[in-house]
């Protein structure tokens, strides 16, 4: 996604970027995974490891202004980064799930878009085929600071690696390419990635946002193009997904930043 980092306060200065209350575990008892905390992710969207768009329902965006990552929480809405979603040339917009193409027939997003709450919903034109029983990423209302030490999955469609600056495709290697935006050659995925991390709590806003520990174990971190992914709270107890972040910002190098559920839950189920 070209603009996966939007402008983040002084402290990023310098970059030049990128659920109902149902199910939710006691707040005092504090076992939304029933995993012990951890303090590093045990393995290490960039070198990420293929997956699968069911895993987490995740779709491909193409929007008038670049290419983005978002999550089905229903048959006809997406769920993906704010910032994806700025341009109304709606004709313009497809998802893809599965090899399955849709337009998009309305945009809704935030009334203060600019607070750093990182979300929007896209509305299908026609809805995928998917089943009655088919099992979407829950949205759950809960504060950061539950997930601060755990395990999330993050999902994109992201670039795979970043070279060097850029005017032109010329100045860039074999495989990748220049986003004149950025100024960076990116070498692009044609498969959907993931990467799982420690979330990490953000210094600045964090009650907004959440930090992956980047880089982890193998490296990984989000690239151009991962945007508007999910990050997934898997509670193999309960046999549920939870999306409890949107992939929001990266600096390329060390620093990967989602919008945490805390932030969106609550407008997103209101517009579900």
């Amino acid at each position: 996604m070209r603009h996966i980092l939007a402008t983040l306060g002084t402290v990023f200065s310098a970059f030049s970027f990128v659920a109902c209350m149902a199910g939710e575990a006691p707040q005092d008892v504090d076992q939304e995974t029933g995993e012990e905390l951890v303090s590093e992710a045990e393995q290490a969207i960039k070198n990420g490891t293929p997956a699968d768009a069911s895993e987490a329902m995740v779709v491909r965006i193409f929007a008038p202004d670049g290419g983005c990552t978002g999550t089905l929480i229903s048959s006809s809405r997406v769920v993906t980064a704010g910032h994806c979603v700025t341009s109304n040339d709606i004709p313009n917009y497809a998802v893809t799930y599965a090899g399955t193409a849709r337009g998009v027939g309305q945009i809704i997003r935030r009334v203060n878009p600019d607070d750093g709450v990182d979300v929007g919903i896209l509305v299908l034109s026609s809805a995928f085929p998917l089943g009655q029983l088919t099992e979407y990423p829950q949205v759950n209302v809960s504060d950061t600071d539950h997930l601060i030490g755990r395990q999330v999955t993050c999902y994109g469609w992201g670039a795979v690696d970043v070279g060097g600056a850029c005017t032109s495709n010329a100045q860039c290697a074999a495989g990748f390419t220049c986003d004149t935006e950025w100024s960076r050659c990116f070498k692009s995925s044609a498969i959907l990635r993931k990467g799982t991390f420690t979330v990490i709590s953000d210094p600045d806003e964090p009650n907004i946002w959440f930090r992956l520990d980047v880089p982890n174990a193998s490296g990984q971190l989000l690239l151009a193009g991962d945007s508007g992914g999910p990050c997934i709270l898997d509670n193999p107890d309960w046999g549920t997904k939870h999306l409890v972040g949107i992939n929001k910002d990266s600096d390329l190098s060390s620093v990967s930043i989602a919008t945490s559920r805390e932030a969106f839950a609550s407008w997103v189920l209101a517009n579900d």
